[in-house]
């Protein structure tokens, strides 16, 4: 019996295993569980699914899983339709201004629509210089205007004539040398005939 009294006082207690079993065991897990989260091992991802595997503890994880997932699809949710009421914002502005754009093109398009009106009425009553100098010769003399029409090339001569009133033209071609006259006269009648 001493052999065993001996024994039971060299028996490991309680103190003792916890000293030089359970403490080591806790440092080295704690070691371990810095080394992996350093090397990027997502270690509350494996604790998460061991835990929802152990009854009780998986309701509790579950639990957490779902609140912060809630929160999460709340977030989420306000980020839509806040985008949504940017998309609609910038959907009427770019309506608005397309309306402007169209509301130019047509003013484009009457100032366009008006120049070529300005430029056709200046077309028209820009000076003509045959026009014009048909007006000269019948503000002139008769005598006067035969000596120069007689002188003018016969194209320049016609298109004057042509212009001119027939009152003034008889008066001009009375003033006239007879062979001038005629030669003009038969060259008038020809193109006139034409």
């Amino acid at each position: 019996m001493a052999s065993k009294s001996e024994y039971e006082k060299k028996k490991p207690g309680v103190l003792q295993w916890i000293l030089f079993i359970l403490i080591p065991l806790i440092l080295a897990a704690t070691i371990a569980l810095i080394i992996m989260v350093a090397a990027g091992i997502d270690v509350g991802g494996f604790a998460k699914k061991y835990a929802n595997q152990v009854p009780g503890v998986s309701s509790l994880v579950s639990d957490e899983e779902k609140e912060s997932g809630d929160v999460e699809q709340k977030r989420l949710t306000a980020a839509i339709e806040s985008k949504d009421e940017q998309i609609e914002q910038l959907e009427s502005e770019l309506e608005a201004r397309e309306a402007d754009l169209e509301d130019l093109n047509e003013q484009i398009n009457t100032l366009n629509q008006q120049l070529e009106t300005k430029e056709e009425e200046t077309e028209e009553t820009a000076s003509d210089p045959i026009n014009d100098i048909s007006t000269s010769f019948q503000n002139m003399e008769a005598e006067r205007a035969a000596g120069i029409l007689a002188n003018l090339e016969d194209d320049t001569a016609l298109a004057v004539m042509e212009q001119m009133s027939k009152k003034t033209l008889g008066e001009i071609l009375g003033e006239m040398d007879a062979d001038e006259a005629a030669r003009l006269t038969n060259a008038y009648a020809a193109e006139e005939a034409q």
